[in-house]
């Protein structure tokens, strides 16, 4: 046994550091737990037992024997410090560690090895989650779960291309843009293959999704054997670039931001352990614009955040900064050699699976709401935004829809981007900052969008000398962004709003506030807009009339007095009434004798009319496209009583890519109408290349809903001949009018198609593949005296004898009034000398 405090002569030199006096303070901390230690450090049990045989009686004794025998095990040249300490803090006694740090002042292996927990530690507690809420971040989720990638775009050095032109004040010219390579996930990012450079600069707009993206890659670093990583790193060092309010040192802020606050590591220690580790660590700076430029600029403090752009410290160690589009050039001017990539948000595909992440609870509804986003293109484009979209989805699944004038929309999306970065301020001071900020950034973004040499989305940044703080606050909080672009020798600082309706709604506002102002200047500039370009302001009119009833009456005027296309003029007044919500302001409509309804704005715009207008509208054509979610919108207009003496509903209906009876739904929706308005209708079914449907459940519902008066036809898109003749099949008997198939391969299967039943009137085979062999089998299933009164075949190939035998054919069909033959591969003008041999009676189409 080896008395307390004697020194052994057989010992080992001793390693600095672990000198009796620290064995022994060990062995008064350890207790119960010190076999384990003493297997980490690879005794065997027999030399434990015969450690415990040796001495019976006390604990301490036996630790420090133990201890002592160990120490006597190792050469020489062994690190004892890092094999003790390390194996202390595998059996979870990292408080002794933390002793031993603070009693010897010493750096080493177990140092470091403590100083990555520590980091472990805090992003357990940091990186487990991210905002559910753009402006409430005491509302988390995990980002396990909820981390959607980005589509990340990296540009090619030295590779640009000169061929996006834009128009500015001083003219016209072609700015040079880089080539770039998308990379799909993180792999991507920290692949050296892919991404050679050391250094690399993210940039994005506001809510683009980069802070999140530095969030997951923190996250990663928890386990940093794990992708993306791939066990590059040693360390991993997450630096918040808003906290850093006071200091520009980045030593400061990782005893700030990450270390705990009863830490035992000194800044020198962290400082020299980050020396010895330069290689191995990952810096990642997030958000270069948000840290204050007093701060950046300061001359003060190790590590600062200027030194680490520039590549003049910690040259060796790898570094991923986020900012805004402003910031770059700052960065590239210290040090060019950054990997240079821009997030573009989510692609389609990664959105749609945002949004199903987000309505959890309601799988139906996450699916309805990215079927409404198609039938909108502007929130179609503005959702892949990831503030947007998840703005949009707290939005639906509050209220299960979204706000339905789209100036609503617009103004809470705005309301939120600035509180995001002003948080401080109080509400009304917020909204007088917030609208005069808009009025100034919207004053030019009116200019450019009546520019009398054509539309301009790209401003000179001296175009907003009388507004300077307005530009570079509505920079800092995301209303506009601030690019350096080369077109030639030239070098230009081009601004830009984050998507043009964002343009379109500031203008507006600023329009507004012209007529609050001034009327005489308001109607000036509604002046510029007229026939030639009404249409293209669709949205900066709509806006307008949103924030002001006078405005829309104003408006509404002044479309009316416009020459042009009557029918797409009216639509857009109708849209401008909704907007308005100006219910008075429905006389100023002129009553449409044709309304064409693509979208659910328009449906609901016309559903908004009818119930202001005096009924009934007779002899008016309709024309509605309409899916699951806007038939609820359909009955409305259907059950109107302006519809009373309408000439002809079309309706066309799109089966949803959701798994469902939705056609019994629809059977639903027509069964309240009643037996005049069902003869006016004429119900399209619409099956589209992602649609789903059940072979059964269709002929069901299409036999049922021939009983009806009105017509019946069916529309099939990208579908497999399988698909389509089976479906014919089950349709034998039933009393179709329209038969529209397309950019399906029928070739050889036209026989197939033999169940098209007598009562059909219209049928297209567009581009279906069909060339001469086929024309036999079409003959056939178009008898003669068959009532067919129009016949598309265009996009498919044939030759002038088979357009003979076809027209020769069609004598027989007496009703047939229309014949298209576009794009078959022949000289348009031999098939026109064709037709009119064979059947003169047809118009030449």
């Amino acid at each position: 046994m080896v008395q307390e405090g004697r020194k052994l002569d057989d010992e080992p030199p001793q390693v600095p550091g672990i000198t009796e006096p620290v064995l022994r303070k060990i062995s008064e901390r350890l207790g119960s737990e010190w076999r384990k230690l003493a297997t980490q450090l690879g005794l065997s049990a027999a030399e434990i037992e015969r450690i415990v045989m040796d001495d019976p009686g006390q604990t301490e004794n036996q630790i420090f024997n133990m201890l002592v025998k160990w120490r006597r095990q190792q050469s020489t040249s062994t690190d004892q410090r890092d094999v003790l300490c390390t194996a202390l803090m595998e059996i979870g006694k990292r408080d002794i560690v933390e002793d031993l740090i603070e009693i010897t002042g010493l750096q080493g292996p177990y140092t470091f090895a403590y100083l990555r927990q520590q980091i472990i530690d805090n992003y357990k507690q940091t990186a487990m989650t991210i905002p559910a809420h753009p402006t409430l971040q005491s509302r988390q989720v995990g980002i396990e779960e909820f981390f959607i990638p980005l589509q990340l775009k990296k540009n090619i050095p030295g590779k640009t291309k000169s061929e996006r032109s834009v128009t500015l004040p001083e003219g016209k010219l072609f700015l040079d843009e880089a080539l770039y390579d998308i990379l799909n996930s993180l792999d991507d990012l920290f692949n050296q293959e892919k991404v050679k450079e050391i250094k690399i600069l993210l940039i994005g707009g506001a809510g683009m999704g980069k802070s999140t993206l530095l969030v997951k890659v923190a996250n990663s670093s928890i386990t940093l054997s794990s992708k993306p990583l791939l066990g590059r790193f040693d360390l991993v060092l997450w630096i918040k670039l808003r906290q850093m309010q006071q200091s520009s040192c980045v030593l400061d802020a990782i005893f700030d931001q990450i270390l705990a606050q009863n830490t035992k590591l000194t800044k020198p220690i962290v400082k020299g352990l980050i020396d010895d580790h330069e290689s191995g660590i990952a810096l990642l700076l997030d958000g270069v614009d948000e840290i204050p430029s007093h701060v950046l600029q300061s001359k003060e403090g190790v590590y600062r955040v200027q030194d680490i752009l520039h590549n003049r410290v910690l040259t060796k160690s790898f570094v991923l900064v986020t900012t805004r589009p402003h910031m770059k050039q700052y960065i590239l001017r210290g040090h060019p050699k950054y990997a240079l990539l821009e997030t573009t948000g989510f692609n389609p595909q990664n959105r749609d699976q945002y949004i199903r992440l987000n309505l959890p609870d309601d799988a139906d509804k996450g699916k309805a709401l990215v079927s409404y986003l198609k039938t909108s293109q502007h929130l179609w484009e503005l959702s892949k935004v990831p503030i947007i979209s998840q703005m949009i989805c707290l939005v639906w699944k509050n209220q299960k829809s979204l706000p339905e004038r789209i100036t609503e929309l617009f103004a809470k999306f705005t309301e939120v981007l600035f509180i995001r970065r002003n948080e401080e301020m109080g509400d009304q001071h917020m909204m007088t900052i917030m609208m005069s900020i808009i009025d100034d950034l919207g004053r030019v973004a009116l200019q450019g969008l009546l520019d009398s040499s054509g539309e301009r989305l790209m401003f000179n940044e001296t175009e907003f000398q009388n507004c300077q703080s307005s530009l570079a606050e509505g920079c800092h909080v995301g209303f506009v962004q601030r690019e350096m672009f080369t077109s030639g020798l030239d070098v230009k600082v081009l601004v830009t709003f984050p998507h043009k309706s964002i343009q379109e709604y500031f203008a507006a506002c600023h329009l507004v506030k012209l007529l609050e102002d001034d009327k005489n200047k308001f109607c000036d500039q509604l002046k510029q807009i007229g026939e030639s370009n009404v249409l293209a302001m669709e949205y900066l009119l709509r806006f307008c009339c949103g924030r002001s009833g006078k405005a829309a009456g104003l408006i509404l005027d002044h479309i009316q007095e416009m020459e042009g296309d009557e029918e797409k003029h009216q639509r857009l007044a109708r849209l401008l009434l909704f907007e308005s919500s100006s219910e008075e302001l429905a006389t100023k409509l002129v009553r449409p004798t044709e309304v064409d309804c693509k979208s659910n704005e328009d449906l609901k715009s016309l559903s908004y009319y009818l119930q202001h207008v005096t009924p009934p509208l007779e002899g008016t054509v309709f024309h509605m496209y309409v899916r699951k979610q806007e038939l609820t919108l359909l009955r409305g207009i259907l059950l109107s009583d302006s519809m009373e003496s309408t000439r002809l509903i079309v309706v066309n209906y799109y089966l949803s890519e959701q798994k469902g009876e939705e056609l019994s739904l629809l059977e639903e929706t027509l069964g309240g109408v009643d037996e005049q308005r069902c003869a006016q209708l004429h119900i399209m079914v619409r099956i589209e290349a992602k649609s789903w449907f059940d072979v059964g459940r269709v002929s069901h519902s299409f036999f049922r809903m021939q009983e009806q008066k009105g017509e019946l036809g069916l529309v099939m898109h990208q579908r497999s001949p399988d698909e389509v003749v089976n479906l014919l099949k089950a349709l034998e008997g039933c009393r179709l009018s329209d038969l529209l198939l397309h950019d399906t391969n029928l070739h050889a299967r036209v026989g197939d198609v033999s169940h098209i039943p007598s009562s059909l009137t219209i049928l297209q085979l567009f581009a279906c593949r069909l060339v001469d062999d086929d024309v036999k089998d079409l003959i056939s299933i178009l008898p003669a005296g068959h009532g067919l009164e129009s016949l598309t075949l265009d996009g498919n190939a044939f030759s002038l004898d088979a357009v003979r035998a076809l027209t020769h054919h069609l004598q027989g069909l007496s009703k047939l009034r229309y014949l298209h033959l576009c794009n078959i591969g022949l000289d348009p003008e031999l098939i026109r000398q064709v037709v009119s041999e064979n059947l003169p009676h047809l118009k030449d189409t």
